[in-house]
């Protein structure tokens, strides 16, 4: 049995889903995102930022499209830092994203996941999330990519589908379900933080905290290129 949390329908997703966050601001042809990971750091509604389970995090329909650049957070709501990918979304909404960037809420379950991306068709995908590896101290950050990754064995497949549908949530499921059905583009890149806390509760640990602006400046490496 793999590890996980059950989100709050037997697919996996909300019963409710809620109202979605402000879009991201764009910005304007030619120019340069406004924000910077400086900025981001200086602002003091940190807590005011962090989103409730299940917080959609993404530009209404019409802006996503086939060939677009997906950064997809995949978080566990109420766990501290395993919520990582919801609740970086959620602050990274608050700046200005180049056209084509769709930055979207992944915490549901693999399969439906799967449908979306399908439905989506990004040219590049850049994951993020927050797993216990257990390969360096909290805090500390890794980033592979797709093509780094062995393919999923299908035993190992099937079982975390199952799971999927029962409601289990995280990263791994996402990711052995998708590329096992090519959900995901060859340009895929995963970014992983490494958790100090995972216990029931709210906001991220300082380690995690402080990892927050360097995933900023990657994530914006990856979508510039």
């Amino acid at each position: 049995m793999h590890t996980g949390v059950m989100r709050a329908a037997s697919d996996g997703t909300p019963h409710n889903p809620p109202d979605p966050v402000t879009p991201p601001l764009r910005a304007a042809a030619g120019a340069e995102p406004a924000a910077s990971a400086a900025t981001w750091a200086g602002r003091d509604e940190v807590l005011d930022t962090l989103l409730g389970p299940g917080a959609q995090v993404k530009p209404g329909r019409a802006d996503a499209g086939p060939g677009c650049t997906l950064v997809g957070g995949i978080g566990l709501p109420w766990l501290r830092d395993l919520d990582f990918g919801t609740n970086w979304l959620a602050r990274a909404a608050t700046l200005v994203w180049p056209d084509g960037v769709v930055l979207e809420d992944l915490s549901y379950a693999a399969h439906r996941v799967m449908h979306r991306l399908q439905e989506l068709q990004p040219g590049r995908v850049v994951l993020l999330g927050c797993m216990p590896r257990g390969t360096g101290p909290p805090g500390s950050i890794r980033r592979y990519r797709l093509s780094e990754m062995p393919d999923p064995d299908p035993g190992e497949v099937h079982d975390r589908l199952g799971e999927a549908v029962g409601g289990i949530v995280d990263l791994d499921h996402t990711l052995a379900v998708c590329r096992h059905w090519n959900a995901l583009p060859d340009d895929t890149v995963v970014i992983e933080v490494e958790p100090a806390e995972s216990e029931f509760g709210w906001g991220f640990s300082q380690p995690v905290e402080d990892a927050v602006d360097e995933v900023l400046d990657m994530v914006r490496h990856e979508v510039a290129r």
